[in-house]
């Protein structure tokens, strides 16, 4: 029996002494008036017996009515503890607590495929497999949650680098298992209490963590409280650092642009940390805004061309659109010198529309790209129903150039996107067989620390 079940048998036993003794005390009250009222009449003492008896029945409904709700402390389907029950005893824990979450990552695809009793059955079994492995390390008394869907939640006491050591354990033993002859995909992300005090917050990180695969290992040295509050202060005092990193092409120079937030100390905040910050808080098309208007001027000031990474969503958005357009009446000379690039794992279904905006897009004068061909599904969907000008390869191409496999993949990729129309990009070239490669398949942009490093706008300059 899992320690969660343990607490819920225990928690039940003390329902029934709450709700039982009442009712005890009510009817030996009523029985003893019965043989109190010695000198009234049958008809009397039946009379207060039954007011007796009907309060102690109206006491007993009301009661289960109002505890129903409020006295369930395990999940229906695997037992473990429910989000409120599992953060009262997360809150009582004194001192510095690690919060960890290992999720089912294909819990999804497995519903999908087998049924959402079997995928129930797995959800069952790796609760177990959970409960097994940290009771043979000592955690006799794990507390254990699901959050929702395949997110098992966990707490330990102490700092999460106590913690290190165990979790690359359990990974290496089920980060990829099968159960039932069922493929399962587990991940695991761990913050601690240093970060915020509000469990919630802590949460929002664990998700960021999971969603932007970023590691957690080496955290900043705010809180997540004042982590935010430096992002918004540098956001509103436009507090930015654009980085230029050389697009090779044959005929004129090219620059893709990274963003870094500097804090209030001088020191840079990096995507990884910012752009999860910025969306929680549904600010990033008002970053993009900001970065698209300092590019915009740029392209007034140096004959060059820029490519700057936009979320799909903010293209999408009519707000940024909008802004878009207006920019070539302040700055007319960056008409056509402004390539917008996007990645976006998710399909989107309003695909008429999107490729509508596209094409205001292109027609205003900004160029499209498109990131990630060859790692994202959806890449070579939209490469063939929209209209892109350039796509970027996913980086694990160039890490695997000299595979025979991902060459032939990269040269039928590279083929497929000169027939729709759109120029091919290489990123991460480190070295002169990879850069020779690209010239051979007749790549059209090369790109990586071989060619050259990320310059600040004054070493941009004096390469000019």
């Amino acid at each position: 029996m899992i320690f969660t079940e343990q607490v819920e048998r225990s928690h039940r036993f003390r329902l029934a002494l709450r709700m039982g003794l009442p009712i005890f005390f009510l009817t030996v009250i009523t029985f003893f008036a019965l043989l109190n009222q010695q000198n009234e009449g049958i008809f009397a003492s039946f009379v207060t017996v039954s007011i007796l008896l009907l309060g102690v029945m109206v006491y007993f409904i009301f009661y289960l009515i109002y505890q129903s709700s409020r006295e369930n402390i395990t999940d229906v389907t695997t037992h473990t503890f429910t989000f409120d029950y599992f953060f009262s005893l997360y809150e009582r824990q004194k001192g510095i607590k690690t919060l960890m979450m290992i999720s089912l990552e294909n819990l999804w695809a497995i519903n999908e495929r087998y049924g959402i009793q079997n995928g129930d059955k797995v959800l069952i079994q790796t609760v177990l497999k959970i409960n097994e492995f940290f009771y043979e390390k000592g955690f006799e008394k794990l507390p254990v949650c699901r959050y929702k869907g395949g997110d098992f939640l966990l707490f330990f006491p102490g700092k999460k680098e106590k913690y290190m050591a165990l979790i690359e354990l359990f990974m290496a033993k089920y980060q990829n298992h099968l159960e039932n002859e069922i493929e399962v995909r587990v991940g695991t992300v761990m913050v601690d209490s240093r970060l915020s005090d509000d469990y919630e917050m802590l949460l929002s990180r664990l998700y960021e963590l999971h969603l932007y695969q970023v590691s957690g290992e080496k955290e900043d040295i705010y809180s997540i409280t004042e982590l935010e509050k430096e992002i918004v202060e540098a956001l509103e005092t436009k507090n930015y650092s654009i980085g230029f990193w050389p697009v090779h092409d044959e005929k004129y120079p090219i620059y893709e642009t990274l963003v870094k937030l500097i804090d209030s100390k001088g020191k840079f905040i990096h995507q990884s940390r910012y752009i999860p910050v910025l969306n929680r808080l549904n600010r990033m098309r008002q970053f993009e805004s900001d970065i698209l208007e300092k590019i915009g001027k740029m392209c007034d000031e140096q004959k060059w061309d820029f490519i700057i990474e936009i979320s799909s969503v903010t293209l999408r958005n009519p707000h940024f659109f909008e802004h878009a357009v207006t920019l070539f009446e302040r700055y007319p000379l960056a008409r056509y010198k402004i390539t917008l690039l996007f990645k976006e794992k998710e399909y989107c279904h309003q695909l008429e529309r999107f490729r509508a905006q596209l094409t205001h897009y292109r027609r205003v004068g900004y160029k499209i790209a498109l990131d990630k061909l060859g790692g994202y599904q959806t890449t070579l969907l939209y490469l063939k129903e929209l209209d892109i000008d350039l796509v970027r390869f996913d980086p694990l191409y160039a890490r695997h150039i000299k595979e025979t496999g991902y060459q032939n993949i990269l040269q039928g990729l590279n083929l497929s996107a000169h027939l729709c129309g759109a120029k091919t990009w290489l990123p991460m070239i480190e070295d002169e067989y990879t850069d020779n490669l690209a010239l051979s398949l007749k790549i059209n942009y090369r790109q990586g620390n071989y060619l050259g490093k990320i310059l600040t706008l004054e070493e941009a300059q004096g390469k000019q």
